[in-house]
């Protein structure tokens, strides 16, 4: 029913990503036949224990606006046109603050299996969808239909092979034990996300003198594009210099800003401020520099759909140039987290020794 607007959609240059569940039998064999014969791109998610996967997320990305509607509606005859459902549409421009949040907030919590590194998420083939009906998760209509009128025992036994086969191919997720509320998080900063496909270059390189290497992990606001600096560091009991205190930031004033220019990938991005954050209590970078050709580092940092933004789980190298308040901006895995420990100077992680890790090429008075 919705075939032809998705097939006018891809000839109009428009991009089509489907994430699909197979749990309790809602999606048929002929669904998953069509997206094939169409060749629209479509992802399986299955876990072969009783951890479903049931989210109704749908997302629209336009040049200047996009739409997130969250509901109960399954992507089915009855979800869109037949049942009584309930759903939310939250319409927003790429320049609004909050709206930016939300949807890096979503692409963050499912691009932990939708990035290709979870064997949960599989590639819609021929091959899976073998797989998937030969173990009878996934059922022809017909079959749904008697699946709905009789015991589930005599419409659902597979060859033991082929449950072998399905385990082998989808791994289980773990389940989450519920623990105490958790405390939200709290952002105050967030910026313009921008729209551009960007190569981000991640290597692993020996880094000159006078440069300082930061671990990012998450990384903060709507764009994740906000690095948190320590205003002290400590390893193995011994209290060292935050990170902050190599950009000349005085740690006790707090009134204190400082802009500085990055070049990456022979780009240069000014205005990227060091501030005290007051609402999270800590010195942080607002990586938001825009070039001259209007490239912008929110341009990397953005998560995507399926994809970390480009700096999550990364190393970033600030190594210093001629010019004063301008850095030399290294993009590495955080797999190299051991090798840069290893060719620094001294190194500590922010806090009381359980933050960011970090660490100085030629530390600071050297």
């Amino acid at each position: 029913m919705i075939l032809p607007n998705l097939k006018k959609f891809i000839e109009n240059s428009g991009k089509v990503r489907l994430y699909i569940g197979v749990d309790l039998h809602a999606t048929s064999k002929e669904a998953l036949e069509l997206l094939l014969r169409e060749k629209i791109p479509s992802y399986i998610v299955y876990s072969p224990n009783d951890v479903t996967y049931h989210p109704k997320v749908y997302t629209f990305e336009g040049e200047s606006r996009y739409y997130i509607i969250v509901g109960s509606s399954n992507l089915t005859t009855k979800g869109l046109y037949q049942n009584v459902e309930a759903s939310l549409c939250v319409s927003n421009e790429y320049q609004s603050d909050e709206g930016r949040e939300l949807l890096s907030d979503i692409y963050d919590y499912y691009n932990d299996f939708l990035n290709g590194q979870s064997t949960t998420c599989k590639e819609l083939t021929q091959e899976i969808l073998d797989i998937l009906s030969n173990s009878k998760i996934v059922l022809p209509e017909r079959t749904v239909r008697e699946y709905n009128k009789k015991h589930i025992g005599e419409v659902t036994t597979a060859q033991l092979s082929d449950i072998e086969k399905l385990n082998e191919t989808f791994t289980k997720l773990k389940r989450k034990t519920p623990k105490g509320q958790r405390k939200q998080r709290v952002r105050t900063e967030v910026f313009e996300a921008g729209e551009k496909d960007i190569l981000v270059h991640t290597t692993s390189a020996d880094i000159s003198a006078n440069s300082i290497w930061i671990e990012t992990r998450e990384m903060t606001g709507g764009s994740r594009n906000i690095l948190d600096l320590s205003a002290k560091g400590k390893r193995d009991t011994v209290i060292k210099p935050g990170s902050v205190e190599f950009f000349g930031i005085d740690k006790s004033d707090h009134t204190q800003r400082l802009d500085i220019s990055l070049v990456y990938n022979d780009k240069l991005y000014p205005d990227n401020t060091i501030l005290w954050g007051s609402g999270n209590n800590n010195w942080r970078i607002q990586l938001k520099g825009e070039a001259d050709d209007k490239s912008k580092l929110t341009d990397i940092s953005n998560p995507k759909l399926g994809k970390y933004g480009g700096f999550q789980h990364k190393i970033l190298v600030f190594e210093k140039t001629e010019v004063v308040n301008q850095y030399n901006l290294h993009i590495i895995d955080e797999s190299e987290l051991e090798g840069m420990i290893a060719q620094s100077d001294d190194w500590a992680r922010g806090g009381n020794g359980n933050g960011r890790a970090y660490g100085y090429i030629n530390p600071p008075g050297e």
